[in-house]
């Protein structure tokens, strides 16, 4: 469940994409540059804002990540590690077999374990349809007092003019 009190800090992370996801990387809350640059996660049911589901099943996070296999494994590996912690807890065991059933990738990275040993990538591009190339440092963190909850901020890198840019596409989101 996500705190209005959340919500208002996401709120003023903007222009910087953010979210907080739970420990199954099920999105709870996201902020307006999040949706400006992903339509995916605002319009879809709760059932699909999976981290792991977006990256693997829709072809939209696959177009625009760049360097997208080592997005998908960079969040596999995250989510390995909740599985790892969480191990009583049946729905990781259901939701990776149908994660494997929907997704031959899916199957391969996670039965073969090919994923990195080493923390997740801090600098991530994407390919915006409309936007254009964007390069964000991604910072990812604990929320305090809630130890299942992750805040995920993608900060535009100063060199880049990916900071216009998100302004530009948040022009128009109420």
């Amino acid at each position: 469940m996500m705190s209005p009190t959340l919500q208002r800090i996401l709120d003023y992370l903007c222009p910087c994409p953010a979210f907080i996801a739970d420990r199954r990387c099920n999105i709870i809350g996201w902020n307006k540059a999040a949706s400006a640059v992903t339509s995916s996660i605002g319009p879809i049911g709760s059932e699909e804002r999976n981290i792991v589901w977006l990256s693997f099943m829709r072809q939209e996070m696959r177009e625009l990540v760049v360097n997208w296999e080592d997005f998908a494994k960079d969040f596999l590996t995250i989510f390995r590690n909740y599985y790892g912690q969480y191990s009583g807890d049946p729905w990781y065991a259901d939701f990776t077999e149908l994660c494997g059933r929907v997704s031959p990738q899916f199957s391969q990275l996670w039965q073969h374990g090919d994923l990195p040993t080493t923390a997740p990538v801090t600098v991530r591009e994407l390919n915006h349809p409309e936007a254009g190339n964007m390069r964000f440092e991604i910072t990812s963190f604990q929320v305090y007092a809630h130890a299942d909850l992750r805040c995920c901020v993608y900060t535009p890198l100063p060199e880049s003019e990916t900071e216009s840019k998100m302004r530009w596409l948040m022009k128009d989101i109420s």
